[in-house]
């Protein structure tokens, strides 16, 4: 799936513990949220079997490159906004992408270490689910998941 998923949903998991323990200390929030956020990343990259999710880039194709550039805007958007009070849950929840994508790929030229544990994941939970990662039509997917994670993180604020 992509950041913004990712990022709201170490916002959701924080907003929802929040609201069930609002008397808890940061140390304590940090403890339990954070490690969580982190793992979240599995299941929800697990979950991309469901979604427009073509493995490699493709600047030649109109459609993959436009979807992209909301992507990258809603990134900025939502790590904006939530930034000042949930940046430590949204940095967990990304950092997947960020050892593996960033360090990893980019800066190092290796190969990613931790996003094959999500593809062992999918392989266990949806070994009968269908591949939808070419279908243009399921980036709806992704949108009703922040959808659904932005009304709840609204709701329970």
């Amino acid at each position: 799936m992509q950041a913004p998923t990712h990022m709201l949903t170490g916002v959701f998991l924080l907003v929802l513990f929040q609201a069930i323990f609002p008397n808890a200390p940061i140390w304590i929030q940090v403890l339990v949220i954070f490690p969580l956020s982190f793992a979240s990343h599995f299941l929800i990259d697990a979950s991309a079997i469901i979604t427009y999710h073509p493995p490699k880039s493709d600047w030649k194709d109109p459609f993959w490159v436009s979807y992209h550039l909301v992507i990258y805007i809603l990134t900025i958007v939502v790590a904006i906004y939530f930034w000042r009070a949930y940046w430590w849950t949204m940095i967990a929840a990304t950092l997947v992408d960020i050892v593996d994508w960033i360090f990893l790929r980019a800066i190092f030229k290796k190969k990613a270490i931790l996003h094959p544990i999500a593809d062992k994941l999918r392989n266990f939970l949806y070994k009968k689910t269908p591949n939808w990662n070419y279908k243009r039509w399921t980036v709806i997917f992704e949108f009703i998941i922040m959808g659904i994670l932005l009304t709840l993180i609204l709701i329970l604020r």
